[in-house]
């Protein structure tokens, strides 16, 4: 089982380029289409017509839109062909959200950033990440806004509580686990485990059928954030490159609501974490 398609989104963050890196060389591995989707923060033309001389605004922001995607489109090029890779660049055009949401949603596999609330850059929309991971309907991976990852899949740490989203998490991130070892960590939420929460050795009777070397970690129960905390010190203990789990929230576009869980990892990740929703 393998990804036919991943789709980064790119854009003039200092992060982009290893982003890109993390996603080109999946793609090598998975033999599959690279497409690169450039999409940044987009001011409302209207806040220009407030100001005072408002066309020169206008062009110098469209001036400097097109030097960031120049500059981005051309290391995605030259990336891309040193791997020779079968890739597509695509650009969006408006309020970055829908129009992300309406390119990802064709992706078997999409790889973001982590927000880095140092480099203004990397601002795209409020709540842009948590829109895509609880709104793309495709599984995200989630790429630290600090560190260096070259491997990824040889050591994860599978986050399962039994939950639709914990098992479409699993079977998402199969293609990339393939190849690793897993070490499935079992922890309930503080309310407990619902009535159809599906038990940890069915999570490894998945793995098992797909030929994924597994073990199987029980923790502790606790709040939302000593969970969160749990499974990032797990993984470092265990020397993770990778973190699988469900993503939990209500909402739509920038109305969201993080699970507690969710949360915590988004803002504390220390490897790359894949995230179903």
């Amino acid at each position: 089982m393998t990804y036919a398609s991943i789709m980064v989104h790119l854009d003039g963050s200092a992060r982009a380029t290893h982003r890109l890196e993390v996603a080109a060389r999946l793609a090598a591995a998975q033999g599959c289409r690279l497409s690169g989707l450039f999409a940044i923060f987009e001011p409302d033309p209207a806040w220009f017509y407030l100001m005072e001389d408002a066309a020169r605004y206008i062009e110098a922001d469209r001036r400097h839109h097109h030097a960031v995607c120049d500059g981005v489109r051309r290391k995605f090029h030259e990336v891309t062909k040193a791997l020779d890779l079968d890739a597509e660049w695509r650009e969006t055009q408006g309020f970055p959200i829908p129009a992300v949401l309406r390119h990802v949603r064709e992706a078997d596999l999409v790889v973001a950033g982590q927000f880095d609330s140092g480099d203004p850059a990397g601002f795209i929309a409020p709540q842009f990440l948590e829109t895509v991971v609880l709104e793309a309907g495709r599984p995200v991976l989630v790429v630290p806004h600090a560190g260096t990852f070259t491997s990824l899949g040889q050591r994860v740490v599978l986050a399962w509580n039994g939950s639709r989203e914990s098992a479409r998490a699993l079977h998402d991130a199969v293609p990339l686990m393939t190849a690793g070892r897993v070490r499935v960590l079992c922890a309930p939420p503080p309310s407990g485990l619902r009535p159809d929460a599906a038990p940890a050795s069915h999570a490894a009777s998945a793995l098992s059928r797909h030929g994924i070397a597994h073990e199987v970690e029980h923790g502790t129960s606790g709040s939302d954030l000593a969970v969160g905390e749990q499974i990032l010190s797990r993984a470092a203990d265990f020397g993770a490159d990778l973190i699988v789990m469900g993503a939990y929230g209500r909402g739509r576009l920038r109305e969201l609501v993080l699970g507690g869980v969710t949360h915590t990892l988004l803002q504390s990740m220390t490897v790359p974490v894949l995230m179903s929703h």
